[in-house]
């Protein structure tokens, strides 16, 4: 026999899935369009509908958090809302499941409607958190000209960069295979962003597609030129060995992570001198 105790969870179970039988976030209805294809009046005309559905998932996430997470593993929605919809989930959930669950959502999304530095910002931060971004990370690759402008530091962050701040702070495994595999299908600039960001993850399987590369001659010679120029950027001058040498391994480790924290000149070449410092006593051979 059950005791009050277990009768009364048992209602209070039952009152939950009979009020989330059939709710629905209407996604479809609200995500109806493309940011990049309206004016900034319809845009403006837009917003009230997607913080009504910000408020109505925060107002209560017991019922509505589930439904998002759903909707966001769910095809064939309007590919804004995979993004958006990332970006709430993120703001309500801390855990890695969630994280994971908003990296492969905003794999979905449409870059021409998301702006560029607020995408690399994001994967960079799931990725300094130990979540796989790869899936999404790659579709830059397929944008000849993905950037953006850093004012305050006067500088572009090409798309190499992009690529290398979104893939480098996670696990070498998650990416040097899917790299690989897609260097001879993307244009020649994402081949060369392929190869700087290989570069920098000083690894042997990604120094081997680097060398090859070099004597490749079924690439343009404009990215074999490039393959041979980034290995020999490992032939360093007087001042940088001494500053290299100064250094203890965990203080380049400590250098190289929090540069990839940073967006700006500097921390590229904070990356630059740690990515040497560990070459340096890299050995493929």
């Amino acid at each position: 026999m059950k005791t009050s105790i277990q009768l009364r969870l048992t209602v209070v179970f039952s009152l939950l899935t009979i009020h989330s039988f059939g709710q629905s976030l209407d996604i479809d209805n609200i995500y109806n369009f493309s940011p990049s294809k309206l004016t900034k009046a319809e845009e403006e005309a837009k917003l009230p509908a997607l913080d009504g559905l910000w408020g109505k998932v925060k107002s209560d996430t017991t019922i509505n958090l589930p439904l998002l997470r759903k909707e966001l593993t769910a095809p064939n929605h309007n590919p804004f809302f995979y993004y958006d919809g990332s970006m709430l989930l993120l703001s309500l959930s801390k855990n890695d499941n969630d994280k994971t669950a908003a990296a492969e959502a905003i794999a979905k999304c449409d870059l021409s409607d998301i702006d560029q530095q607020e995408y690399v910002r994001t994967l960079n931060q799931l990725s300094n958190d130990g979540i796989n971004v790869t899936k999404a990370a790659v579709q830059v690759l397929k944008d000849t000209s993905f950037d953006f402008f850093l004012p305050q530091h006067v500088m572009y962050f090409r798309q190499g960069d992009c690529l290398t701040y979104m893939l480098l702070p996670q696990k070498a495994e998650f990416y040097v295979d899917t790299l690989m595999l897609l260097f001879k299908s993307v244009n020649t600039n994402s081949q060369k962003s392929i190869l700087y960001l290989l570069w920098f993850a000083y690894t042997c399987k990604g120094d081997s597609l680097i060398n090859s590369a070099i004597y490749d001659r079924t690439l343009n010679k404009e990215v074999s030129s490039y393959a041979k120029e980034l290995m020999k950027s490992g032939q360093l001058d007087n001042e940088t060995k001494r500053q290299i040498n100064s250094m203890t391994r965990s203080q380049v480790e400590e250098l190289r992570n929090g540069s990839l924290r940073r967006f700006s000149d500097e921390a590229l070449d904070e990356l630059m001198i740690s990515t040497l410092a560990l070459r340096k006593d890299t050995n493929c051979r």
